[in-house]
C-alpha cells in the first residue's frame, strides 16, 4: 500500500469512528445507566468512548503499518523533472479519525422523556445546524485527506514546500553550506534549514520545513539538501531516474560511514 493510499484509506475509518461514537451514544450508552454503582457506570461510558474510537484507529493503523514508515527516497516526477515527497500518513490519519470521532458529538442527542432511551435531540432548528455542522466537519476532514499537504519538491531551481496555505520557495544559492546538518533524533517535527541574501546582508534567516508531516525519511531530506548545496554541478539532473540512482549511491555511502 502507497502512502497516499493509506492517506485515503483513513478517511472511512474517520466516517466509522463518526457512527460508532453516535451509535454508542443513541443504543450503547442506556445500558450504563442499569448499573448501580456511580463508579463501574461512570467507568463503563468512558469504556465506550475509548472503544468507539479505539476500534476504527488500531484497525487503521493495521492495515496502514508498512506504508506509514518513512522511506528514505523520493517519489520520481519526470514529467516536471523533480524529486518529491507528499504527505505521510503517520500523524494525518489518525488525527483525521479522531476527529471523525470528535465530530459524532457534535450531533445533538437527548434522553426519551420517562425512558431509558437516547434519541435525536428535538431542538429544532438547533438539531439542524448540529446535523449541517456535523457534515461540514466530515467534508472537511475528507477535504483535508485529498490536499495530500504538506508537500516538497526539488527541482532543478530549489526546494518548493507546498502547505495547508500558501508556497514557500527557497532557492539552492539561499542555502548556506555545510547545512542542514543530520538531525539528532529520528523524523524530528522540523528541520531548520539556514538561508542567507548576499545583497542584504546581515545574519543568516533559519527556515523551518515540516518535516514531521512529509513521507520521506529526515535524514535523508538533510543529506540529500545539503548534497545538492554543495554540488551545484549534480542539480541540473534533478527529476531524473539516473539523478535518484545515483543520489541512492551516494547517500547510502553516507549512511555506512
Amino acid at each position: 500500500m502507497s502512502a497516499r493510499a493509506a492517506m485515503l484509506l483513513a478517511a472511512p475509518f474517520a466516517l466509522l469512528a463518526f457512527a460508532m461514537h453516535v451509535g454508542a451514544t443513541l443504543w450503547l450508552q442506556p445500558l450504563t445507566w442499569r448499573i448501580d454503582s456511580f463508579a463501574f457506570g461512570l467507568l463503563a461510558y468512558f469504556g465506550l468512548a475509548v472503544t468507539s474510537f479505539g476500534i476504527p484507529l488500531a484497525a487503521y493503523l493495521l492495515l496502514t503499518k508498512t506504508a506509514r514508515q518513512r522511506p528514505p527516497t523520493w517519489h520520481l516526477d519526470e514529467l516536471k523533472r523533480r524529486f518529491v515527497a507528499g504527505a505521510s500518513p503517520c500523524s494525518t490519519g489518525p488525527l483525521a479519525i479522531l476527529f471523525g470521532w470528535f465530530t459524532g458529538g457534535a450531533i445533538l442527542t437527548e434522553r426519551v422523556p420517562n425512558e431509558e432511551h437516547m434519541r435525536i435531540a428535538q431542538f429544532g432548528v438547533m438539531t439542524t445546524i448540529s446535523i449541517v455542522l456535523a457534515v461540514g466537519l466530515l467534508t472537511a476532514i475528507v477535504v483535508r485527506l485529498l490536499m495530500n499537504r504538506p508537500r516538497i519538491s526539488l527541482t532543478v531551481e530549489g526546494i518548493t514546500v507546498q502547505r495547508l496555505r500558501g508556497c514557500g520557495q527557497t532557492r539552492w544559492d539561499e542555502l548556506l553550506p555545510g547545512g542542514p546538518p543530520p538531525p539528532a533524533k529520528r523524523n524530528p517535527n522540523t528541520l531548520i534549514l539556514y538561508t542567507m541574501n548576499a545583497a542584504a546582508g546581515g545574519p543568516p534567516q533559519p527556515r523551518a520545513l515540516p518535516v514531521r508531516d512529509l513521507h520521506v525519511d529526515t535524514a535523508f531530506l538533510a543529506n540529500t539538501i545539503r548534497c545538492y548545496v554543495e554540488n551545484p554541478d549534480r542539480r541540473a539532473a534533478i527529476g531524473t531516474a539516473g539523478e535518484r540512482a545515483r543520489l541512492h549511491l551516494l547517500l547510502a555511502g553516507r549512511a555506512d560511514s
